[in-house]
């Protein structure tokens, strides 16, 4: 398969990276990145794109030829900025690809969104810890819902982990934050599962933190807060 990857240069994003290059399934990892990705492998193709909210037609073509899109370029509120520019980063950037792609694809295409616990489609949560962020990602699941029922061929997997930790977290605070914590080798296997396989979600799905865990381990998630 062939896969787009975004946020190359982040925490998750280069973690993703690696075993997307380390798994036979993958043929092609077409990096979308503002600045030269680390990684020199056969599969790595990098497209240096400056502005994420805007793309020539020719290149969303070249792009919608590609099965899956990992999207994991994006943060918190309070680590990005102004609201202006978060909302940009998060809503903006996300939809501006994602609707690009699903207009053109020609074949099934899956769209695996790093999203967060606690991500508010509804923009009602009155909380105030991370309240922008909740809501941004929330309106970020919603419109890729509208963009699967307007284009058939398009379908979005919203992944939503609590606090995603390195490989070499300290296993006792992992049991202890288990609920609300995943790592990001988990996080990064079920991201990739979701993108290999568009048949073990029959339409959009929400994937919890407990549902990422299963996911990573090769099983379909059975949490109710999967909704397939």
């Amino acid at each position: 398969m062939k896969i787009i990857l975004t946020g190359a240069t982040g925490f998750v994003g280069s973690d993703v990276l690696t075993r997307l290059v380390a798994n036979p399934q993958v043929a092609q990892v077409t990096c979308l990145t503002r600045r030269p990705v680390g990684a020199e492998a056969p599969k790595v193709t990098m497209i240096l794109h400056e502005d994420f909210a805007a793309y020539d037609p020719a290149l969303l073509d070249r792009l919608a030829d590609q099965d899956a899109c990992i999207w994991a370029l994006g943060g918190k509120a309070s680590d990005l900025g102004t609201p202006n520019v978060f909302a940009r980063i998060t809503h903006t950037f996300t939809l501006a690809l994602a609707e690009g792609v699903a207009s053109r694809a020609k074949a099934p295409f899956t769209f695996c969104y790093l999203s967060g616990m606690g991500a508010d489609p509804s923009e009602t949560a009155t909380f105030p810890w991370e309240k922008l962020t909740r809501h941004l990602k929330g309106r970020t699941e919603k419109d890729l819902g509208r963009l699967q029922s307007q284009y058939p061929r398009f379908c979005a997997h919203c992944f939503r982990p609590g606090g995603i930790l390195p490989d070499v977290a300290n296993p006792a605070l992992r049991y202890l934050l288990a609920p609300i914590v995943v790592g990001v080798g988990e996080l990064s296997d079920a991201m990739i599962a979701g993108a290999l396989d568009g048949r073990l979600f029959r339409q959009q799905s929400v994937v919890s933190n407990g549902a990422i865990k299963q996911l990573a381990k090769g099983k379909l998630p059975q949490d109710p807060s999967c909704r397939q």
